[in-house]
């Protein structure tokens, strides 16, 4: 009995050592694909463009001044056939499980999303982890190819970017796959997605010397807010719409720049935390809501003459800032309701979970209910301190005189 369980373990050990990877792939047979493109074809119904990093440019003891990752575009009928076509010209196998971002183009966004969300969301190659982006212009392409200087990869620049961006300014929604499908799927909230554009001439963005030069040729920057209804892009709005946006749905730090004279002067003021509560009352078997948004923050700046060390200064400065937080996001739920009649602040998930019944009732038709609906916003905003030190140099410098 001792001799068979000695045997038992010998062989169970053997198996262990000896077992290799049955569908092992070497490092040097594979290409990682940072960033997708999808734009409209010229003989096909789709182009999709894939950018793959070049890892002799990415290792500092071998870099020579090339580009950090290299771009193949394919043409095809499905986002399926395209992803495992396109071997016809690269001779590695591409692993799509590290992209970082996808690009559509406005013509493709226009015409309907849901059969590259489903390859997408379906596929085992990719995670859902990746940023969504709309290019306004021609070719998404482009935005893969553009260089530059402190990150040799396009693609991971602008999914750095954009993160960055959220978290300092709140100037991109952050949108992932899916974020995307969850308000395709909710009838009480339509999708949204970031902008980008390319600031100055894509053909020469593609160049070495884009990275070598102190002033790029080309540069994609965030543009704004891309908007639709279910996966079909029906409209676009600009920057600062998309951290009003974000204002109801996840702010984290912004900086507000508020008008103190009718002389042009300006005061900045740095929000450090926010938090936003959406509450849904009903009157006369309508819906209504408010939107209470409560920020702390700092004087980041001042071009204003008034006197930082007092209390009724901090008074007025928060009065002001509260005005202009409210007039801002109201202006941009108004047009929300008056242009495009889309809910992407999610009011009808705020609806259907304070009142579900009434909800029920409203949810077939909802953007329309949503477009009447009367909306209050108002704002509590804390300024707790002036930076690093309480009157400005010109006050103290008038005071002198």
């Amino acid at each position: 009995m001792m001799q068979t369980s000695t045997k038992s373990i010998i062989m169970f050990l053997t198996v262990i050592v000896l077992a290799g990877c049955w569908d092992r792939t070497e490092l040097n047979d594979v290409s990682i694909v940072t960033g997708i493109a999808i734009d409209q074809g010229e003989n096909h119904k789709y182009k999709l463009t894939v950018e793959v990093i070049n890892p002799t440019e990415n290792a500092k003891v071998q870099a020579q001044g090339f580009t950090g990752s290299i771009t193949y575009s394919q043409e095809g009928d499905s986002l399926s056939e395209l992803a495992n076509r396109m071997n016809v010209g690269m001779s590695r196998e591409l692993i799509y499980s590290h992209t970082r971002v996808v690009v559509f183009t406005e013509a493709v966004a226009k015409k309907g999303l849901i059969g590259f969300l489903d390859y997408l969301e379906r596929s085992g190659e990719f995670r859902n982890d990746f940023n969504m982006l709309l290019y306004e212009g021609d070719k998404a392409s482009d935005v893969l190819k553009v260089t530059y200087a402190l990150q040799k990869v396009s693609s991971l620049k602008v999914n750095r970017q954009i993160q960055t961006f959220y978290q300092n300014w709140g100037g991109d929604p952050n949108i992932r796959l899916t974020d995307f499908i969850s308000a395709i799927t909710s009838k009480g909230r339509e999708p949204v997605l970031a902008t980008i554009k390319i600031k100055g001439n894509p053909q020469k963005g593609e160049n070495v010397e884009n990275i070598q030069q102190v002033e790029p040729d080309a540069l994609v920057e965030v543009s704004g807010l891309g908007v639709f209804k279910e996966d079909k892009l029906i409209g676009k709005l600009p920057i600062t719409d998309t951290r009003n946006y974000l204002w109801i749905n996840g702010l984290e730090t912004t900086n507000l720049t508020i008008p103190c004279d009718d002389k042009g002067n300006y005061l900045g003021v740095r929000i450090k935390s926010s938090n936003t509560e959406v509450k849904a009352e009903v009157h006369q078997g309508k819906p209504t809501f408010k939107v209470s948004i409560k920020a702390e923050g700092k004087i980041d700046g001042s071009q204003c003459t008034e006197d930082l060390e007092k209390l009724e200064t901090y008074k007025k400065i928060e009065d002001r800032t509260e005005s202009f937080v409210e007039e801002e996001v109201s202006n941009t739920i108004k047009t929300l309701q008056e242009k495009y009649e889309a809910d992407i602040f999610g009011f009808g998930e705020t609806l259907e979970r304070q009142h579900y019944d009434l909800y029920k009732t409203l949810e077939k038709d909802w953007d329309q209910h949503f477009a009447d609906a009367t909306i209050e916003v108002e704002s509590t905003i804390y300024i707790r301190r002036s930076g690093v030190r309480g009157k400005s140099f010109q006050t103290e410098n008038k005071e002198a005189e």
